[in-house]
C-alpha cells in the first residue's frame, strides 16, 4: 500500500553516457533532498527491465501525504531554488513524463522489487465506470496474488501538473492522466497479473479510451529508495 494520498510521479530517459553523472545527482542529492521536505514520505527509483522495447528509462516517484504537499510552500521553496549540481546535471534528463497526482486506490501489504505501470486515458464520461472497475474490482484481485506486493490507481490533477517551478524551466514535460501501478515479487508477476486483469480489451470494455497511443505499458525494477524516519515524517 502506498504510504499518503497524494504521489509524484515521473518517467524519464537519460543516455547511457551520461548515466553516472545523473546518478551521483538523482540519488545522492535530489532523492535525498525531497524526501527532508515536509510531507514527503517515501522515495523510490526504478530502472526500466526492457530498456530495448521501453517508452522511458527510469521510472521515479515520491510518496506524499496529500497533494497539497506538492503545490505547498515547502515543496515550491526547494524547486524554485535549485541547486548547482541540479542546473548542471538536468539537462540530460528528456523524455519526462509528469504527474502531480492523487492516489485513488491503493491495495497490498509491501513494496515490490518489480513494477508495472500503465498510462492511459478515460473514454469522455467513461471515468466512473472505469474506476468502478479497477477500485473494486481488478486492483483488489490482483492485490489478492501470492506473489503481488501492491495495487494502485492514480490519477494526475492536471493544474498541479503544469506548474513549471524553476527547476523545470526549459524542460519539455507530457502530462499523464490515469495511471495504474503493480507492485510484485518478480517480473513475471507483475506482467502475469496485468495479462489477467488489465489487458488493453479489459480495460476498453470498462470505460478505457483507446486512443493513439492506447495503454502504455512498461515493466521496472527498483534501484533505489529513500524513507523518511517515521519519527519525523
Amino acid at each position: 500500500m502506498l504510504l499518503g494520498r497524494g504521489i509524484m510521479i515521473n518517467w524519464n530517459n537519460v543516455a547511457p553516457e551520461n548515466r553516472p553523472a545523473y546518478d551521483a545527482w538523482h540519488c545522492h542529492e535530489h532523492m535525498v533532498g525531497r524526501v527532508a521536505i515536509p510531507g514527503f514520505l517515501r522515495g523510490r527509483r526504478y530502472i526500466a527491465a526492457y530498456p530495448e522495447k521501453a517508452t522511458r528509462g527510469f521510472l521515479t516517484m515520491y510518496e506524499v501525504a496529500d497533494l497539497d504537499v506538492l503545490t505547498g510552500p515547502d515543496y515550491l521553496a526547494k524547486a524554485n531554488n535549485p541547486s548547482p549540481l541540479t542546473l548542471r546535471t538536468t539537462p540530460v534528463v528528456h523524455d519526462s513524463v509528469r504527474g502531480l497526482s492523487r492516489v485513488r486506490a491503493s491495495f497490498g501489504p509491501a513494496t515490490g522489487g518489480c513494477a508495472l505501470t500503465l498510462r492511459f486515458e478515460p473514454l469522455a464520461g467513461g471515468g466512473d465506470a472505469l474506476e468502478h472497475f479497477l477500485a473494486q474490482q481488478a486492483l483488489p484481485q490482483i492485490a489478492q496474488r501470492v506473489d503481488i506486493a501492491g495495487a494502485h490507481l492514480i490519477v494526475a490533477d492536471q493544474n498541479a501538473s503544469a506548474m513549471t517551478p524553476v527547476e523545470r524551466q526549459g524542460r519539455p514535460t507530457t502530462i499523464p492522466n490515469w495511471i495504474v501501478m503493480v507492485e510484485g515479487f518478480t517480473l513475471a508477476a507483475v506482467e502475469g497479473a496485468g495479462e489477467a486483469l488489465l489487458s488493453d480489451v479489459s480495460l476498453a470494455d470498462n470505460g478505457c479510451a483507446a486512443g493513439a497511443t492506447g495503454v502504455e505499458r512498461d515493466a521496472y525494477m527498483l534501484q533505489f529508495m529513500v524513507q523518511k524516519p517515521p519519527a519525523i515524517a
